[in-house]
């Protein structure tokens, strides 16, 4: 057994509209389908919606016909909890970024360098400056903890935390570090050996009085005391850092120079004028006895001296001078053969640095190996090392972007979607320096995200084809390189175009002008069959669909398997109708078309669909539905009409997502003051189990009609420049105090008779006082008190008082006099069609057509010939059968006429010769009746008639004859023929008084008409008459 469809949804048409919001979205339950977007309560409506971006409290607003109604969230609906909450200052979407400079601490130089900036504020909102909070920088050592504050300051919102870790955090147990191999790049490898860790947090808070940060304890030797209260702020992680023993080798990194040899050199930066010593070692089993290096090195390198601490390698150099280089060739002799396991460290290089003006330089050492004609390995080539050489001790540089999240929706619109970028450098000494003019950059994959020439954006344009979690873009600033990591969320497509109508079918009854642009398919159907073809230039009106757009931002995982995560995860979609809007079209506009961008139209039969065209790429499209225009016709089942007096707005966290939110949109019923006005929501739900409100109509394709039932309670008005009545408040009361019909336009109509679409009754409740008296309006539990569904009898007093009774049952019959009722010029009269529809007020019944009519009007005049023809009839039937033949003898004879018959459309020679010797008795009664004396005791007019055009016509069909036809004498008997008369009447006498229709005739007579028949004897025409009474 298949379950019923679910009824339509029905709910408040009221517009929600989001204020003051940089980037912000109404959401959708994945799992709600069209039926019930905006909840099932006529009276209300519900939205969720999601901030990302804001400077201000965002507002909703919410409008309805005359009533609208604004709310601004608040800050603790907005940021429910928020570790950088900053007083009377909006934060919802700030995220402090905090970064490691230096994640390698030596002992030699135990300084820890945190730094700090505030993601998502807008850079230039100075006037938060001095409401930034104070970070504390937490380190933990085991049970150990040291602690050190700084204050976010400037346009960037930004501090640097710098924390010295004791002696006893690095203690000798320690393994030390092992050397870093260098590879062919120079790129340093991992360590070679295990290390020690420290745990970094921080915390927020608020300075103090005079705007400086309470630096607390900050122990070198041991830690913090154990009776020292926690922070009551939460602890964020940052991130951990290694700790290592001061030692030469651990500042050195190789370079390979070929399979015999390599280079030992400092893997920091050097200053000017600083001695670079360079070592140069054997490999492990080499059996290279000597060789010759030359060293060619730029100007501003100079060679100082070399020398070797091993006695059996013998060292001789040579320089020579250029004007941009400087080579020199060392010659290297082995003087005896010593077996050594390990590297064997063949001689030490001393470079000075001369002093420059830029801010810092990179100078090259080439390297090349000549085996003096010992078949050197055929790998031996120039190798070249890079020496950068800088004013200041810089020891990282970050980038930093005022959001770390990027929501392309450039490739629903087109617009670019830009975040700003800086970069800093952090220094040794703690200077921070913005090196945002001097960098380089590039994007790790411009199919995700892209950066402007000059490294001070980056942004998305609407032609990347994927997220990430982690897009990178590199920046790079003199011998330092650092990404900008970033979040970029992308719509997932196609895109869910959804119509709350997939089939638009005719509206049965609602005719509207043809406008110019559309016109009607021709039909071979009969007029009767395709209430389309209007004569009048008019067509059935189609019904329309809304239209929504909806999708889910996505991206894919951190960890390379291409995981999709969906922002705000999979249970939500994004509306971006209004993203999207200026891009939706129909395939085929000659079916359909879009008004107000958001209402679907159908103009003509045929399938089509309703695409998102992209606004970048020619022919692309970004989703799509496919829908019908049918010529089914589908009927208005009911017109529910619902009186809105004002509007409530609440505003409240959704259920499990500390993210989202609800706004509630509610209408209000109770007129609370006299004059007060009310607003009607009218929806149509059809046949096809679909509904629309009537906003989506075109005001100039319909007329309403409102009358009230109680002019004591309520009034109706409607002003030109309304689009639909008004109610006023009179008095008190409560009911279906108002009666609404809807037609169609002026320009449509056939006749004088008004066409009704729909009808129905609305609700109206009135009670005077303060607007908190109404607590039925919204009870606790947040229901609605709608109209009563008991019908009650509603008096009309423009009907001379009479009751209409809504309930289901029958009204009963009662005569009205039509003459009576007052005119009303939007008021139809009544007939028999609208005394059945103020049956049931609130299911409104489907009006007939001017056609149906007609042929009910049409059929009425057939039965009711047919029934005046039954009464004839019967009539006949019961005077026939009291008709009784007058006593042998009598002298006269009443209605003689009705019985003589002089012929039957023939001339009587032609039927029988008058002649009383030619006539017979015939054998059979009938003869008789059929040639001479027909017995026709039909008594009406018409008979009558008949009787006298028989006996005095002339031509084919006369009944008479003269004696000169019939070739006799005039002294003949059948002379006698002109003595008898015949009377008819045209009309019946007043009942009262008597009258007699047949002239008094003597028996001479009657026997002188039938003697031709051969009866000489009264006894034989009394036998006569009683046959023909027998077989009649």
């Amino acid at each position: 057994m298949t379950a019923s469809p679910s009824p339509p949804n029905v709910y408040l048409p009221a517009n929600f509209k989001m204020s003051n919001a940089q980037l912000a979205f109404f959401l959708r339950e994945a799992q709600i389908t069209g039926q019930t977007v905006g909840g099932r309560h006529p009276l209300q409506r519900s939205e969720s919606f999601v901030v990302f971006q804001t400077k201000d409290l965002p507002a909703i607003n919410i409008s309805f016909g005359p009533f609208a109604r604004d709310q601004a969230l608040s800050k603790e609906l907005l940021q429910p909890a928020s570790p950088l909450d900053i007083p009377g200052q909006l934060t919802v979407n700030w995220k402090v970024r905090a970064f490691i400079v230096q994640a390698r601490v030596f002992s030699n130089n135990p300084a820890v360098q945190v730094f700090f900036y505030i993601a998502g504020r807008d850079w230039d909102d100075f006037k938060a400056q001095d409401k930034l909070p104070c970070v504390r920088l937490h380190a933990f050592r085991d049970v150990r903890e040291i602690k050190t504050s700084c204050r976010m300051k400037g346009n960037l919102a930004q501090c640097l935390a710098q924390l010295e870790l004791p002696p006893s955090w690095f203690n000798t147990n320690v393994a030390p570090l092992g050397r870093r191999k260098g590879s062919g790049d120079g790129l340093l490898d991992g360590l070679t050996s295990e290390t020690l860790q420290a745990e970094l947090y921080y915390t927020l808070h608020e300075p103090n009085l005079e705007g400086e940060c309470n630096e607390g304890s900050s122990h070198r030797g041991g830690g913090v005391s154990r009776g020292e209260p926690l922070s009551q702020h939460p602890l964020l992680r940052i991130g951990s850092i290694s700790l290592y023993q001061a030692s030469q080798e651990q500042l050195l990194v190789d370079k390979q120079l070929d399979k015999n040899m390599f280079l030992r050199l400092p893997e920091k930066p050097l200053k000017p004028g600083e001695t670079l010593k360079i070592f140069l070692y054997l490999m492990p089993n080499s059996t290279v006895e000597q060789f010759s290096l030359k060293v060619k090195a730029k100007k501003g390198v100079n060679l100082l001296q070399t020398k070797s601490k091993n006695a059996q390698w013998k060292v001789d150099w040579e320089v020579q001078s250029g004007a941009k280089h400087s080579i020199t060739t060392i010659d290297v002799n082995k003087n005896k053969a010593v077996d050594v396991l390990g590297n064997v460290e063949v001689m030490q290089l001393d470079f000075e640095m001369e002093n420059f003006t830029s801010l810092s330089v990179t100078r090259r050492i080439n390297w090349n190996i000549d085996y003096k004609g010992q078949n050197p390995p055929p790998d031996s080539e120039k190798v070249v090392t890079e020496l950068t050489v800088v004013q200041r001790d810089i020891q990282a540089i970050i980038p930093l972007a005022m959001d770390t999240e990027i929501i392309n929706t450039a490739i629903l619109t087109g617009r670019t979607v830009a975040i700003p970028v800086k970069m800093v450098s952090i220094e040794m000494n703690g200077a921070v320096t913005d090196v945002s003019a001097s960098v380089q950059c590039k994007s790790s994959n411009e199919d995700i995200v892209k950066v402007s020439m000059n490294c001070d954006y980056v942004f998305v344009n609407g032609k990347e084809t994927r997220g990430s979690m982690n897009a990178r873009v590199i920046f790079s600033y003199e011998h330092l390189s650092a990404p900008l990591e970033l979040t970029v969320w992308v719509p997932k497509l196609p895109l869910q175009v959804e119509l709350s109508d997939t089939n638009l079918s005719f509206i049965k009854g609602w005719r509207v002008p043809i406008l110019p642009d559309r016109s009607t398919r021709d039909s071979d159907a009969d007029d009767e069959d395709d209430e389309r073809r209007v004569s009048r230039g008019c067509t059935l009106q189609y019904q329309r669909a809304l239209v929504k757009v909806l999708t889910q931002f996505h991206t894919t995982s951190t960890e390379g398997t291409d995981q999709v995560i969906t922002m705000l995860g999979p249970d939500w979609q994004v509306d971006v109708t209004d993203l999207v809007q200026d891009s939706l079209k129909v395939a085929d506009p000659r079916i359909a078309e879009l008004v107000d961008r958001t209402v679907l139209v159908g103009l003509e039969l045929g399938s089509t669909t309703l695409k998102v065209e992209s606004p970048l790429a020619v022919d692309a499209v970004l989703g799509e539905s496919a829908f019908s225009v049918t010529d089914d016709k589908v009927s208005i089942t009911e017109l529910r009409v619902h009186a809105i007096s004002g509007l409530t707005l609440s505003l409240q966290p959704s259920p499990g997502n500390s993210h989202t939110m609800v706004a509630k949109a509610t209408g209000l019923q109770t007129l609370t003051a006299p004059k007060q006005e009310a607003s009607l929501s009218v929806w149509m739900l059809f046949s096809d189990n679909t509904a629309a409100t009537l906003t989506y109509f075109d005001p100039k394709d319909y007329n309403f009609n409102a009358s009230t039932l109680d002019d004591k309670v309520v009034s109706v008005s409607q002003e030109p420049q309304q689009r639909w009545p008004v109610v006023v408040a009179e008095g008190e009361g409560s009911g279906e105090m108002v009666r609404l019909e809807m037609t169609i336009c002026e320009a449509c109509q056939k006749t004088k008779r008004k066409s009704v679409i729909a009808s129905a009754a609305v609700y109206v409740k009135v009670r005077f006082g303060p607007e908190e008296d109404s607590e039925e309006e919204v009870t606790t539990e947040g229901e609605i008190e709608l109209a009563p569904i008991t019908r009650r009898p509603i008096i009309d007093p423009n009907i001379n008082g009479r009751i209409y009774e809504t309930s289901n049952e029958q009204p009963a019959s009662v005569p009205i006099d039509y003459t009576n009722f007052p005119t009303i010029s939007n008021q139809e009269r009544p007939t028999e069609s609208d005394e059945e529809e103020e049956d049931d007020f609130v299911h409104s019944p489907r009006n007939m057509t001017d056609l149906e009519i007609g042929m009910y009007a049409l059929l009425g005049v057939f039965c009711l010939a047919i029934l005046v023809f039954l009464i004839n009839c019967i009539v006949f039937v019961l005077k026939y059968r009291h008709k009784r033949i007058p006593p042998e003898g009598q002298a006269n004879m009443d209605h003689s006429h009705h019985w003589v018959f002089l012929g039957n459309g023939q001339p009587l020679r032609a039927q029988c010769d008058l002649s009383p010797q030619q006539v017979e008795s015939p054998s059979n009664p009938l003869e008789g009746v059929q040639t001479c004396c027909h017995g026709d005791h039909h008594s009406s007019g018409s008979s009558q008639t008949s009787v006298q055009s028989q006996v005095h016509g002339r031509g084919d069909g006369s009944s008479g004859g003269s004696t000169k036809e019939n070739g006799e004498e005039a002294s003949s008997p059948t002379s006698k023929r002109k003595r008898v008369k015949f009377t008819t009447f045209t009309t019946l006498p007043t009942e009262e008084l008597p009258y007699n229709s047949i002239p008094i005739a003597d028996e001479e007579d009657i026997q002188w008409v039938c003697q031709d028949m051969g009866f000489q004897d009264p006894e034989e025409l009394h036998d006569y008459m009683r046959r023909i009474k027998e077989i009649a």
